[in-house]
């Protein structure tokens, strides 16, 4: 499988001949953690050009504005500093310095200036790296830390640097988020699974990895309709009294690992015969969505010809190719002259906001999720 589904590139010859690594996935049965035991970190890309935003969706942006809204209220992030690890072009950052007139720092290597106009930009300082032990002078009332995690070979380490940049300041709030391996699992969601991600997360996982390190649990869920797993935390006095408890049962997981080969052939199976259908009746097709799934359902499958566009809102991605297998990604105006037959939906979650664009668009096709 390509090892960067968030670098795009400008030509299909390019996009053909990306590097590849790869799968060989674990599990553990004592705290639920999965992971690529194949994988090389010295593949990756993490540059400007690394681009997995879904900050132009409005579902998204939704979900990400009462976020950063709950977590100032919750924890009173009013006038204070705000750290993030991994922040990407910086979006999530400038809500929560927006919301609590705080300031803030962001850590990311692919991070290439601010993206939307925000009233936060004079408080907020970007670094155009990895997080380190180098950084521990970068102190904060709020560490936020969303999928990241799980791209990260060595979580423990990473925690453990977390850890000790708090050091004892136990008023410290850490909030991390991370892809919830048990409904990717459940619904059987495996182009949820793509190189870069070489830790696949359980509730019980993550809990544990936080406890281990320090840490008292103040709250942890699923949430973005179970898609995610989100972590509220803080360095644990001795006499941790708010630690909640949270469920630690690995049966079935357990029971969704074991039936997950079978399932991910069959699954795979299901959608080639399909596609040929699709082929052999001459149907135009394309797809929704020019992200991680997107990637991992082109590449599993080995579709070149037959989808030879995707859609998607982030005009930072269109004229460019999807790695692997490189389909031309468009703007969804694209499809007024290209009258699809089949709009294939990557994620279900978006499926009213793609609907009522299609609508507005005059545009009649199958809208099928996968």
């Amino acid at each position: 499988m390509p090892v960067s589904i968030g670098v795009q590139w400008p030509s299909k010859a390019e996009a053909c001949s990306c590097e590849r690594g790869d799968f060989q996935l674990a599990f553990c049965g004592s705290c639920g953690f999965v992971w690529n035991r194949a994988f090389d970190e010295s593949l990756l890309e993490y540059s400007q050009r690394y681009d997995n935003s879904l900050d132009f969706s409005t579902v998204f942006q939704g979900y990400a504005n009462d976020l950063a809204k709950r977590l100032v209220d919750k924890y009173e992030i009013r006038n204070k500093q705000v750290v993030e690890l991994g922040c990407g072009k910086g979006h999530f950052l400038s809500l929560l310095c927006e919301q609590g007139n705080n300031g803030g720092i962001g850590f990311d290597p692919s991070y290439e200036g601010e993206r939307f106009e925000s009233s936060a930009s004079s408080r907020i300082n970007y670094v155009q790296d990895f997080y380190g032990e180098k950084y521990t002078d970068e102190q904060g009332d709020l560490v936020c830390c969303r999928h990241v995690l799980e791209h990260i070979k060595d979580p423990d380490s990473f925690i453990t640097s977390v850890r000790h940049t708090i050091g004892d300041r136990h008023d410290t709030i850490v909030y991390f988020e991370v892809p919830n391996i048990r409904l990717i699992l459940k619904q059987l969601s495996v182009w949820d699974i793509i190189y870069e991600h070489c830790n696949y997360f359980s509730i019980e996982s993550l809990t544990t990895l936080f406890r281990r390190k320090g840490f008292e649990i103040l709250n942890a869920e699923e949430t973005y309709q179970e898609q995610f797993l989100s972590l509220e935390t803080r360095v644990a006095k001795s006499s941790a009294t708010t630690d909640i408890a949270v469920r630690n049962d690995l049966n079935d997981l357990a029971q969704l690992i074991r039936s997950f080969s079978a399932k991910l052939e069959a699954r795979i199976s299901k959608w080639s015969k399909r596609l040929a259908e699709y082929r052999a009746k001459e149907k135009r097709v394309v797809i929704w969505g020019g992200g991680a799934k997107t990637v991992s359902f082109l590449n599993m499958l080995n579709i070149d010809s037959l989808i030879s566009h995707v859609v998607d809102i982030n005009p930072h991605k269109q004229g460019l190719h999807l790695a692997g297998t490189g389909q031309l990604i468009v703007s969804p105006e694209f499809l007024i002259t290209e009258k699809p037959d089949v709009v294939i939906l990557m994620n279900p979650i978006y499926r009213s906001e793609v609907e009522a664009q299609l609508i507005d668009m005059g545009i009649q096709a199958d809208l099928i999720e996968v």
